[in-house]
């Protein structure tokens, strides 16, 4: 039986894009143009995967008009999706770039309240999958749900066998881990507020980065301009990019899980996924707007990603 990779997002937007030549506050703003994309982590993970060539499928919430449109421009895509309806309607995010600034002002929505009626129909559709391989669970809770889904949906992926990568943040994260993903993916400051206390720098990183290993087998940090570490209780490295134009930060993280997934999917070593991750996650800076990481771009960017490993 192949083995499949499914990516889950239970508060998906619609991202919208606007174009100004100047922001003015208080003032009439002409927009120049605009782009929409179906978003959220989750769905730029999937996004992404799908542009570096490997299969998946999207699983989440989506309801009304905006759900529609939502799945139209993720088919459009290519990539497959298997939602779950709910009553509200998807929630639409938008991003304002300033273009003689080159600054990003995102607005996002709340999104829309789920039913305990409606996530049981999504656990239902989740337990009834018998060929995941890969769950990557990303991004915020909407309204009416709470961290302990994300406890349980690790639980039934873990059961099946399948690897799972939990990307999200604050009560989410700490509850999640309790139930022991195969991965986590936080930056920086959600790491932080996990430890609560700063982490200044790499040496504090890795420091509570370990005491999280009893829980999760592999840490995975973005650290934006420096890079990601990894920290499992066989290694540490550290894999830094070199410098870019960034354009837009949107999606960066998603693109870096995507890199990261994709590349142990293919049995590479991980100094090679790391390397992978961090070119895909400074890919998608380069990219203005909700755009996401270009395998042109992850390429001529891979030579340049020094890989380094931390003795103890």
């Amino acid at each position: 039986m192949k083995r499949v990779v499914y990516t889950v997002t239970l508060n998906p937007a619609l991202d919208r894009t606007i174009y100004v030549e100047t922001l003015r506050v208080h003032e009439s703003n002409r927009i120049r143009r605009e782009q929409r994309f179906a978003g959220g982590k989750g769905i730029d993970v999937s996004r992404a995967l799908a542009a570096l060539g490997t299969p998946n499928v999207a699983l989440g919430f989506v309801g009304g008009f905006d759900g529609k449109e939502f799945e139209g421009r993720l088919l459009l895509e290519g990539v497959n999706c298997r939602f779950t309806p709910i009553a509200g309607e998807t929630r639409t995010n938008i991003i304002i770039q300033d273009e003689a600034t080159g600054s990003e002002t995102p607005l996002l929505a709340q999104g829309p309240r789920v039913q305990p009626a409606e996530l049981m129909d999504f656990v239902g559709r989740l337990e009834a999958l018998n060929d995941v391989g890969f769950l990557v669970i990303s991004g915020s809770l909407p309204i009416g749900l709470t961290p302990a889904v994300y406890r349980r949906l690790i639980e039934i992926a873990l059961a099946k066998g399948a690897r799972v990568m939990l990307d999200t943040s604050g009560e989410g994260l700490r509850q999640g881990i309790t139930s022991g993903p195969t991965f986590i993916k936080p930056n920086r400051t959600e790491l932080a507020e996990l430890a609560g206390t700063d982490l200044p720098d790499i040496a504090s990183i890795v420091r509570f980065g370990r005491t999280l290993l009893d829980r999760v087998k592999v840490v995975l940090v973005s650290l934006g301009a420096e890079g990601m570490a990894y920290v499992s209780a066989e290694r540490v490295l550290v894999a830094r990019p070199p410098r870019v134009e960034v354009k837009s930060t949107v999606g960066a993280g998603d693109c870096a899980v995507a890199g990261f997934v994709h590349s142990l999917l293919g049995n590479k070593p991980v100094e090679d996924s790391l390397r992978l991750a961090v070119a895909a996650g400074s890919a998608a800076t380069m990219c203005p707007g909700t755009g996401l990481c270009r395998p042109a771009d992850i390429a001529a960017l891979l030579p340049g990603i020094e890989v380094r490993e931390l003795k103890s």
